[in-house]
């Protein structure tokens, strides 16, 4: 098997099938053994009390290692001038083809057994469809060369090509003699060193620090809160009566509520981090001498991402509450070919970090000074009502409803006092939904914003808008207001100016693409204002 693919120029001349490393011998009956290992527990419990001393189900363990060595003698694939093409299976056979100019986005995973024989999980995205090409596993030198190959299809000779393949291929070993200053100097160093590679830009590195914004995000807070509802199974099955919560609860008493309080939130806190650690350590994301953007991160599973600059229609500042008010954002790339609830988030260009850096980072990837920090413009009055009567409505209904049931079942008199803050909630979240609200046009961006527990800002390439919906619910046409959807091939698909005047949606559409205007009847009644 030759490893690394061959230059562009030379595709043609590719035929052959390849296969995987060799090295996925030892990989590939683990792998299998682990997703069998609920099937062999459950038939080893069914004949522990079984009469005899005839095991005949140990069996079983010679053919899951057959099955998974059978693996890689069945997987091969071949890249020829127009297209990649993947045969798999053992039982069932399988082949998968993706066009070349259809590839958008390339990443290498490399979990723990991969990291220890030096190989990676290249997994190809293209457009169109969800589904994936997947190679596990190459050498990691094989594997970044055909992400070059892949993304970067330039013809032979052409300017930057050795210098981008270089660019992917090179393993940049982490300095081990650096020394981590002390004193004065230490605030001033970067941490971990630099790389001083010259064939790409680094745009963002993580800094230790910014492990302060795990507990408050969603994620980390689910990834603790699973990681304690597994960790209260396991004790379950170790407890005396089998209740790990009524012990906990107990303990917790004893000790005072407060305390016991305050131990959830640390033990929250602590998993969350570590969430953090596990998921974004060594995160670095740089951009080669053609733009792409590349990102890798992870501590002991590691994932590195390519995503083609050609592909690339914008970014999307994401502030959700716990963030934003621990002055903390994220951003993610919009990208055609990756999708924005990726399983892998592909799409992360910068993990839960300063606001200010994340603000600087979208600046330096989309150069839009405007679109990345400037005001938007405001929804009106008609938008602001709407925010309230959503608001407060049900909240004064589940207030009435609280009260009737606390009257009548005779309820403790402290459900009032519950019922009494849902009107202050409802207020406040009709406040911030309608301050989040706005858009703005400039001259290569359109930017919408919108959310009060998971805020939003948009900023999206005006080429990259492939459709317009001005949409009006019943309850929206009484209010004077509509929706208008920005249509496009990357990200989410589908981007929302909410709650905006119909005359300012067609406005909108007007001041980014005039001729498109005489599709929308009702928009040339509008009283659409001067685009200039």
């Amino acid at each position: 098997m030759t490893e690394s693919p061959p230059a562009a120029g030379e595709a043609d001349a590719v035929s052959d099938w390849r296969r995987l490393d060799k090295r996925m011998l030892l990989i590939h009956p683990f792998q299998t053994l682990v997703r069998a290992l609920p099937a062999l527990i459950a038939i080893f419990l069914a004949r522990a009390g079984a009469d005899g001393s005839e095991r005949w189900e140990l069996i079983v363990l010679p053919l899951i290692v057959a099955y998974g060595v059978a693996r890689w003698f069945t997987t091969t694939y071949r890249i020829d001038a127009e297209q990649i093409q993947l045969k798999h299976g053992v039982i069932s056979k399988q082949t998968t083809t993706a066009r070349l100019d259809k590839v958008r986005t390339v990443d290498l995973t490399a979990q723990i057994w991969h990291r220890v024989l030096g190989l990676a999980k290249v997994e190809i995205s293209t457009a169109g469809t969800k589904d994936r090409l997947v190679l596990d596993a190459l050498s990691l030198t094989a594997g970044r060369a055909l992400r070059a190959e892949l993304l970067h299809r330039v013809t032979e000779g052409e300017p930057g090509l050795d210098t981008v393949l270089a660019t992917e291929v090179q393993e940049r070993p982490v300095d081990s003699s650096w020394e981590a200053p002390s004193g004065e100097a230490a605030s001033a160093a970067p941490w971990p060193p630099p790389s001083t590679s010259p064939l790409e830009e680094e745009l963002l590195r993580l800094d230790p620090s910014w492990v302060r914004f795990a507990p408050f995000t969603m994620s980390g807070f689910l990834s603790a809160a699973a990681l304690l509802g597994i960790g209260s199974q396991f004790a379950n099955q170790f407890s005396q009566d089998g209740q790990v919560y009524e012990s906990a609860y107990s303990w917790a008493v004893e000790r005072g509520l407060v305390t016991g309080a305050i131990l959830l939130l640390l033990a929250i806190t602590v998993l969350a981090v570590g969430g953090y650690i596990l998921s974004f350590w060594g995160f670095r994301l740089s951009r080669n001498p053609l733009g792409s953007l590349h990102a890798r991160r992870g501590l002991l599973t590691t994932r590195e991402t390519s995503i083609d600059a050609n592909r690339l229609r914008g970014v999307e500042i994401g502030e959700p509450v716990g963030l934003r008010t621990v002055g903390g954002a994220r951003l993610k790339a919009v990208t055609t070919g990756l999708g924005h609830d990726s399983r892998a988030s592909s799409d992360v260009l910068a993990p839960p970090a300063p606001v200010g850096v994340v603000r600087d980072l979208a600046l330096g990837i989309v150069a839009d000074e405007t679109a990345v920090n400037g005001d938007l413009i405001p929804h009106g009055p008609s938008a602001r009502r709407r925010r309230y009567v959503r608001a407060l409505v049900p909240a004064v209904v589940l207030a009435a409803a609280l009260v009737a049931l606390a009257i009548v079942f005779h309820w403790w008199a402290g459900w009032f006092v519950v019922a009494a803050l849902f009107l202050p909630i409802g207020w406040a979240l009709a406040r911030s939904r309608y301050a989040a609200l706005g858009h703005r046009v400039t001259d290569r961006h359109v930017v919408v914003r919108s959310g009060a527990l998971d805020r939003d800002r948009v900023v999206l390439e005006r080429d990259g808008i492939v459709g317009w919906t001005v949409r009006e619910s019943f309850f929206q046409r009484r209010a004077g207001v509509a929706t208008l959807v920005l249509t496009t091939g990357a990200g989410r698909q589908h981007y929302e100016a909410l709650d905006v005047a119909p005359a300012t949606a067609y406005g909108l559409i007007a001041q980014v693409d005039p001729a498109l205007l005489e599709q929308f009847p009702s928009g040339r009644s509008a009283g659409i204002p001067d685009p200039a």
